[in-house]
């Protein structure tokens, strides 16, 4: 009985308050493995430093149990049409997987041009923590990870709920709680913690461009979680190898800023997607 009673209260509070409870869960899950992390880095336990892929997949986590307490399978069979929704048009698709083919391309380009050589393109299959897999591989692993892991959660659950509130708006407030869902990365991963205080400001400030970003493309191709998660696990592959380092980073961020800048400005003449 006590048993029932707790499950009848969790699932009370989570129909109440269901963002609230995704977005504690999501925490929780993540940052938990990031705690391990940070204690293998300070020497004193000894934990698989490729736990960092897994913790991605707190947002997910924290959707599927939230959805299951306040929807049951009705909502677990919603979500998962949008999971994989394709039928979005050619449009959709030439952003969604095009756009960060092209910043790859871009990558090359600019890594060409500085060091007066061509890239050795197998580069693209090293990732931290797990060294030389294979650009396959590689490409899986963040379409899997920061892909699927993440937007099943932010955009797929956490925006899906907050948009009618205005659009614009909810990007923001998920942009600044998915860049401090980053937090432990800060204290455990060698190129987060050479940002220091103030790259983890314009990192926060960054990674909001990039919600409201895809929030427009999840908005724009009729809620595909599906492509947003092609997106994103694209965009880390590209960013993320040692092709796109220095200037090709540069590059794709700037490029991405004047994209949501223009997204923005389209945005500003309809005032209830700012405010709702």
């Amino acid at each position: 009985m006590t048993t029932y009673m707790a499950e009848a209260r969790a699932q009370n509070l989570m129909g109440r308050y269901p963002v609230v409870a995704f977005f504690l869960i999501a925490y929780a899950f993540s940052w938990a493995i990031g705690g391990l992390l940070i204690a293998d880095h300070q020497g004193l336990i000894s934990a698989p430093q490729a736990l960092h892929y897994v913790s991605a997949f707190g947002p997910t986590v924290a959707a599927l149990i939230v959805t299951a307490f306040i929807g049951g399978r009705a909502g677990l069979a919603e979500l998962g049409r949008r999971v994989v929704r394709f039928d979005v048009g050619w449009r959709w698709w030439l952003i969604g997987v095009g756009t960060p083919l092209a910043l790859a391309l871009a990558a090359v380009i600019v890594y060409t041009l500085s060091s007066g050589s061509l890239p050795d393109l197998a580069l693209f299959g090293e990732v931290d923590y797990l060294g030389t897999v294979g650009v396959l591989s590689a490409l899986a692993l963040w379409i899997a990870t920061y892909g699927f892991g993440e937007e099943i959660g932010w955009r797929g659950f956490a925006f899906h709920r907050m948009e009618a509130g205005g659009w614009v708006r909810a990007a923001v407030i998920i942009g600044v709680l998915w860049g401090l869902w980053h937090l432990p990365y800060f204290f455990y991963k060698e190129n987060f913690m050479a940002l220091g205080v103030g790259g983890f400001v314009g990192y926060l400030v960054s990674i909001t461009m990039g919600s409201i970003l895809l929030a427009w493309m999840y908005r724009g191709s009729g809620h595909s979680i599906l492509i947003v998660a092609l997106w994103h696990g694209l965009f880390d592959f590209v960013s993320a190898s040692p092709i796109a380092e220095g200037t090709g980073n540069a590059l794709i961020s700037g490029v991405v800023i004047v994209w949501v800048i223009i997204i923005l400005r389209q945005a500003a003449r309809q005032p209830r997607a700012m405010t709702g």
